[in-house]
């Protein structure tokens, strides 16, 4: 029971107790007022009615003496009256049986009215002749009592309801810092921060609000001093200054990774060149080549943007990397037109001369020395054209170009029958499972695919949110047929999490599943409207959701504030290079120790070799998962080490 409930059942017993005795106080004085008032009438009556009868007695008119008797008696307020001569031989008695007035016999039962007995003499020249006793009625004044006793218990009950309410309104006012210091404590438990703007005006409740304010403050600041560690140390060795892009050692990292990555299979590998780049700070000075490679970043994040997983890198003073998972070179001409456009202006207003693309297709295994020779090889013929615009592919020829149409129809028949599902178990050190990621295949035969190439199509189709419903209705379909005790992540893509007509559907088909079934949003979508990814999060947290985000860089890390997190998937990237650069060491450390600072658990994914796996756990990271440590399976498949059969997951 909370501390207001608590102080209101009590206030609300003592004033209850206050009422009930003061209003049985004063009934019990009215009832003895009436008893002495009932008394008091009686004994008067008697003494004026035995002076009116002494005259008469006198002269011994016994009639007249019982018709005054008869008048007095037939105004109703007695219940007897007796007159008896001293002798005995003569005697008049009126009696009265008690009526019904209305008034409960329990309230007469339970405050019952004494009508004493009153007696007079009756003398006749200085002789006693006769005595007389009245007793009162106790009808009228039971019946005047319980009227009393009505409107005082109504009363009472008014003043006790409007006590009730404001001490009620006022407790609320007092503990209102102190239920909002609960609230801060109850979020740092869950690792979400919260603060008291105004502070009460009472000491010790200040005391505590100011304690719990400075508690929060040092939380939030050790959590920025880390995001800020993370983003120093990833800028030291990983980052462009002058663009704020990865520069040529993190777009190699990238490289290596996707050249091993199984779901994403091919792609495409490209390579700006800004011919006269150097002109531009003899024209505008340095501060115009500032300005010129800030506008050229901004023009490959949003064209990379697009497609998942896309990523652009500064290699060299006017040269430039990007990668397209999963898309072939029929999309890439389609798309970098537009770009080659919008660099080409931005260039040539700054005063360079003309843009140059090249691109080499590349699959799976191949490897990334021999790629960048065959870039450089297309870019020296590339370099030998005079065009002031050029986009040059490896292969030989116009670039295979398919209709949007033909396109569209070769989506719609994929997406037309349910994929194929696998589970991959995230593993801990302990060998205990945390979840299983769902991963899915395309097409049947030996034409099953994994996600990249059907994803790169459907980014250009638009139909994020079919493609994202289809894998959960899959799942959905298949998930009665699961243990119990399985828990399970799906991906979304960052265009169905920032579409706002995808939540309802989501929620619909997931709401008898959250305990069973989590989410993966991507930072991507984080990275293209901030404000509209922690809307959802929230919104989805606030529905029971396990929500993880997916592929986290450092660059996301300020997303770890937003509560509604379950944990993050650190990018491969990022992970893969541990083997290779020790020095990633300590950005991999900072960022789980700012994730578990929120209480968010850490997965590293894509873990293709075991050494990798063992050196993440060391560095505290909660689980792993790849080929590594766990191949996929067929939906179902060995989930003895998971959660309970309650659905809770492991300490992990």
């Amino acid at each position: 029971m909370s501390l207001y409930r608590l102080l209101v059942a009590a206030m609300l017993l003592l004033i209850g107790s206050l009422t009930a005795a003061n209003l049985w106080l004063y009934l019990q004085g009215s009832q003895q007022f009436l008893n002495h008032q009932l008394a008091s009438h009686a004994q008067d009556t008697a003494t004026s009615l035995g002076l009116s009868l002494s005259p008469v007695l006198a002269q011994g008119d016994w009639v007249l003496a019982g018709s005054m008797v008869d008048s007095i008696f037939d105004r109703g307020d007695y219940r007897e009256i007796q007159l008896t001569s001293l002798d005995g031989t003569e005697k008049i008695l009126r009696r009265r049986q008690e009526i019904d007035t209305g008034t409960p016999t329990w309230f007469q039962a339970l405050l019952p009215l004494e009508a004493a007995t009153e007696s007079s003499e009756v003398n006749a020249q200085w002789r006693l002749v006769a005595e007389l006793s009245i007793q009162a009625s106790t009808e009228r004044a039971h019946q005047y009592l319980w009227r009393i006793s009505l409107r005082a218990l109504w009363s009472a009950g008014l003043l006790a309801l409007v006590a009730g309410l404001t001490g009620s309104w006022i407790l609320r006012r007092l503990l209102k810092p102190l239920h909002l210091a609960e609230k801060q404590a109850a979020g740092l438990r869950r690792h979400r921060y919260l603060k008291q703007a105004h502070l009460p005006r009472f000491r010790e409740l200040r005391s505590l609000v100011q304690t719990m304010n400075l508690m929060v403050d040092n939380s939030e600041a050790m959590f920025h001093e880390q995001c800020r560690q993370v983003e120093r140390l990833r800028a030291q060795s990983l980052v462009d200054e002058q663009t704020g892009l990865g520069n040529l050692s993190r777009g190699r990292q990238r490289l290596a990774q996707l050249l091993s990555d199984e779901e994403l299979g091919g792609g495409m590998l490209v390579r700006l060149h800004l011919v006269g780049l150097d002109r531009v700070e003899l024209k505008g000075g340095v501060d115009g080549e500032q300005a010129l490679l800030r506008e050229i970043a901004a023009i490959l994040t949003e064209t990379t943007v697009r497609l998942p997983y896309s990523r652009a890198y500064r290699i060299g003073f006017a040269d430039f990397l990007l990668l397209f998972p999963g898309i072939m070179q029929d999309t890439l001409a389609q798309l970098e037109a537009e770009m080659r456009q919008h660099l080409l202006s931005a260039l040539q207003q700054a005063g360079g001369e003309r843009v140059l693309l090249v691109s080499v297709p590349y699959q799976l295994g191949d490897v990334g020395e021999r790629l960048e020779e065959r870039l450089e090889a297309v870019m020296s013929k590339a370099l030998l054209h005079e065009e002031s615009s050029l986009y040059l592919c490896e292969q030989e020829g116009e670039p295979g170009w398919v209709e949007p149409s033909e396109q569209a129809r070769h989506l719609d028949k994929v997406l037309n029958q349910p994929p194929r599902l696998l589970w991959q178990a995230s593993e801990g050190a302990g060998g205990e499972y945390l979840y299983h990621e769902v991963l899915v295949r395309f097409g049947e035969g030996d034409n099953v695919a994994g996600p990249g190439a059907v994803m790169a199509q459907v980014a250009r189709q638009q139909c994020h949110q079919r493609f994202d419903l289809l894998i959960l209705d899959t799942l959905l379909v298949q998930l009665p047929r699961l243990p119990k005790r399985s828990v399970l992540t799906c991906n979304l893509t960052a265009e169905s999490v920032l579409d706002p007509l995808f939540i309802k559907p989501l929620c619909h088909r997931l709401a008898t599943h959250w305990n069973r079934v989590g989410l993966e949003i991507p930072e991507r979508a984080f990275l293209m409207d901030p404000d509209r990814t922690r809307a959802v999060i929230e919104t989805l947290a606030n529905k029971g959701a396990r929500l993880w985000l997916d592929h986290t860089t450092p660059s996301g890390m300020v997303l770890l504030a937003q509560p509604g997190l379950t944990g993050i998937k650190l990018d491969p990237a990022y992970t893969r290079a541990l083997l290779e650069e020790p020095g990633q060491n300590d950005l991999i450390e900072m960022m789980v120790r700012a994730a578990h600072g929120r209480g968010l658990k850490v997965v590293a994914q894509q873990v293709e070799q075991a050494e990798l796996a063992a050196r993440l756990w060391s560095l505290g990271i909660d689980a792993v998962q790849g080929y590594g440590v766990s191949p996929p399976e067929p939906l179902g498949a060995d989930a003895k080490r998971g959660p309970d059969d309650n659905g809770v997951q492991s300490p992990l």
